[in-house]
């Protein structure tokens, strides 16, 4: 079997029916596979992060389709080299939830206590809605978080308490 090298392709561009049946043909046509990815809409742009795996060849013969991709979809996209997936390590898995009124500053402050702990965001979803009855812009993150093992989770929970409080959002971390 052939060596597998990895690629971390993304893509953005404006939104419109059948971009991710055209990328994912690609990648099948040149022989790469598709191993993860997240996709969504922001505004009226869609935006797309995969990682592609396969043998050198195929990586290659993406890289050397990917003007024709972009010409076609009118999306701007790069090909970056990456290693696999890592095997893990001494992390715990967490979920992380807030809510509140919407305001400047809210994922940076959430940030803040993550990175100050030395926890990583594995993932990170966030949105603004409006309330139904009141029409209050309400913002909505959820996050998938890899807690080192060593951290004290009372003091990453104080911490992320602080920051709910002086912002006045519901907060809620627990084992996922």
């Amino acid at each position: 079997m052939s060596h597998r090298e990895y690629r971390v392709l993304t893509a953005v561009g404006p939104d419109r029916p059948g971009i991710v049946q055209e990328v994912s043909r690609v990648l099948l046509e040149c022989g790469a596979n598709l191993e993860d990815s997240r996709m969504a809409i922001l505004g009226g742009e869609f935006a797309l992060i995969v990682l592609c795996a396969g043998p050198a060849t195929a990586l290659e013969s993406l890289l050397s389709r990917t003007p024709a991709l972009e010409a076609s979809l009118g999306l701007r996209v790069t090909l970056k080299p990456t290693s696999g997936p890592s095997g893990g390590g001494a992390f715990l898995p967490y979920r992380l939830r807030v809510t509140g009124v919407d305001r400047p500053g809210i994922v940076a402050a959430v940030s803040a206590v993550l990175a100050a702990a030395r926890v990583n965001v594995a993932s990170l979803e966030s949105r603004v809605q409006n309330a139904a009855l009141s029409g209050t812009p309400m913002f909505q993150l959820t996050a998938e978080l890899q807690v080192p093992s060593e951290v004290a989770l009372a003091s990453l929970r104080r911490d992320l308490g602080r920051v709910a409080d002086d912002e006045n959002l519901d907060l809620q971390l627990e084992a996922g």
